[in-house]
């Protein structure tokens, strides 16, 4: 009877673990391989380079650029998207008229498809139709009409920026209640009782007993960001100017444009490591900050 269970579930189990090696294990091993070659994609056939494609990637004045736009949108994402996260989930943990509505409203942009957002907020950021410029107008803000949002390379970056924030700030909104409802309601009543106000009960008692949601949150958004090629793509394709590039559009540039798959993929696989690497790096720091209770 085992045997035929067992046999039951690998019969079960088979159809997704042959998925899985076709679309998964396939490419992440055959792009291994091809990251040491000047593959072209057009034939099977390459020459071995060796290290060469990771030497140039490193040499890329692109890869800096990319580095640079990254760190400027990892940090604004960051601190704007959440300290506004934990401001709304502390603001619709409590229980007021119309929370579950506000709740919905703020996380559904978190559910829609990104692409279809990029190009939504590439006409809402058109200098000649698009639906800021003429709120604008509307409001007699002439300087801020007449912005190219997109089209300046000083600030195309903070305007995709501030769409990856509109988007998932409701995702880190319900991290951030599930975590305060996981903190003992019993903690801050004993701070009651010895005289805590609610600044102090923020900042000593919820904040710290935050950290485990704050470093989720966190390592969700670094991953998210270093990894970003949709709104990239669709909104600017890391232009003007390269004052948009990123690790995503680099990577698609340098394989299906520039018909570099073998530089590309090497250029793909040193990310993979960055991610791991910077990802460890946020789990042990910001683990020793959190506060078990």
């Amino acid at each position: 009877m085992k045997i035929i269970n067992l046999r039951t579930y690998l019969l079960f189990l088979a159809p997704a673990f042959i998925l899985f090696l076709l679309f998964y294990a396939a490419p992440i091993f055959s792009g291994f391989y091809y990251g040491f070659t000047d593959w072209r994609g057009f034939s099977f056939s390459a020459n071995w380079v060796g290290l060469d494609n990771f030497v140039n990637v490193f040499k890329d004045p692109l890869f800096t650029t990319a580095l640079r736009n990254i760190f400027i949108l990892s940090v604004i994402v960051l601190l704007v998207q959440h300290v506004l996260a934990i401001l709304f989930a502390v603001v619709l943990d409590q229980k007021l008229k119309g929370v579950s509505w506000m709740r919905a409203v703020i996380f559904y942009p978190a559910i829609l498809n990104t692409v279809v957002i990029g190009y939504v907020w590439s006409y809402m950021y058109s200098p000649f139709v698009g639906f800021l410029p003429k709120m604008f107008d509307r409001l007699g803000l002439d300087g801020l009409a007449a912005i190219d949002w997109l089209g300046r390379p000083d600030i195309a970056i903070f305007s995709i920026a501030f769409v990856i924030i509109w988007q998932y700030i409701g995702y880190s909104m319900m991290i951030y209640m599930a975590g305060l409802q996981s903190i003992p309601q019993d903690i801050y009543e004993s701070a009651s009782i010895d005289g805590a106000g609610a600044r102090q009960k923020f900042f000593r008692i919820t904040l710290p007993l935050l950290m485990p949601a704050i470093t989720v949150n966190t390592v969700l958004s670094v991953i998210g960001n270093l990894k970003q090629f949709e709104h990239i793509w669709v909104m600017t394709q890391g232009g003007p100017a390269n004052s948009t590039q990123v690790f995503g559009s680099l990577i698609y540039q340098f394989a299906f444009k520039t018909s570099q798959p073998g530089y590309g993929t090497a250029m793909a696989m040193v990310l993979s490591v960055f991610i791991l690497v910077v990802t460890f790096t946020q789990i042990r720091l910001l683990s020793r900050w959190e506060v078990k209770y």
